[in-house]
């Protein structure tokens, strides 16, 4: 990461702090800053992300939208736009607008039309007022997480425990992925991976689950790509890099 810097993630759900946690902890470790403002977390997991985010080395806030009635209005846009004029960030990473078009998770595609808004006004002479910052910012770099089509990644092997440790923490999304695979047949598929799946809670079942899905995940573009990165996050940079030769 070389020196670190100030890095914003808008995240739609808390769980994306996690997500981009291999970074946010780099950046922390590189004495940079970073900044987590989340659009839809419950009590449960505002109380859980707290503790998380600190593993992570980062600060975090909750804009407390409705995921069922988000809509990108002027309301919102002006939460968002303070955000980002307030934190005055060097990169910006969001959720990828390709993804969020077929992702079934409720509230993500006009999430998605908030925060291109609201990062493409930030930067204008437009509401300049208490209510979303009293001064332009700009010239920030666009990162897109775990996108459709990543043209980068990050090698996070020496903050994987942290990674880890702060998904951990996120009890009530460990239960929910619990969840999601709790049925005789899918506890009798996982049993192949997880000894004694049948017998676990649905935390400690998910915490498995997920703990096996990440690896995957983080693993596939990187060692399992041709790439020399064991484990790594991807990312889709918004425009061209800019190089002064080639690497």
């Amino acid at each position: 990461m070389g020196k670190g810097k100030r890095i914003l993630l808008l995240g739609v759900y808390g769980m994306e702090m996690v997500e981009c946690g291999g970074v946010i902890c780099k950046n922390a470790k590189a004495d940079g800053t970073s900044h987590v403002s989340v659009l839809f977390a419950g009590p449960r997991m505002q109380e859980a992300l707290g503790p998380s985010a600190e593993t992570l080395g980062c600060t975090i806030e909750y804009l407390n939208m409705d995921v069922g009635t988000i809509s990108a209005s002027v309301e919102e846009k002006k939460q968002v736009i303070k955000v980002i004029r307030s934190f005055k960030p060097d990169i910006i990473i969001t959720q990828d607008p390709e993804h969020c078009i077929g992702d079934l998770d409720p509230g993500r595609r006009p999430a998605m039309t908030l925060l291109l808004e609201a990062m493409a006004l930030a930067g204008r002479r437009i509401w300049l007022d208490e209510e979303a910052g009293t001064e332009p910012h700009r010239g920030f770099t666009v990162y897109y997480m775990t996108p459709e089509h990543p043209n980068c990644l990050v090698d996070i092997l020496e903050v994987w425990d942290e990674k880890c440790h702060a998904m951990d923490l996120l009890e009530s999304q460990l239960e929910f992925i619990g969840e999601l695979s709790d049925t005789p047949e899918q506890r009798a598929t996982w049993s192949r991976f997880i000894p004694g799946v049948e017998e676990m809670d649905l935390l400690e079942y998910g915490t498995k689950i997920k703990r096996i899905m990440d690896q995957a995940y983080h693993m596939y573009y990187g060692s399992n790509g041709h790439n020399k990165v064991l484990l790594s996050e991807n990312y889709r940079k918004e425009s061209l890099f800019v190089l002064d030769q080639l690497m």
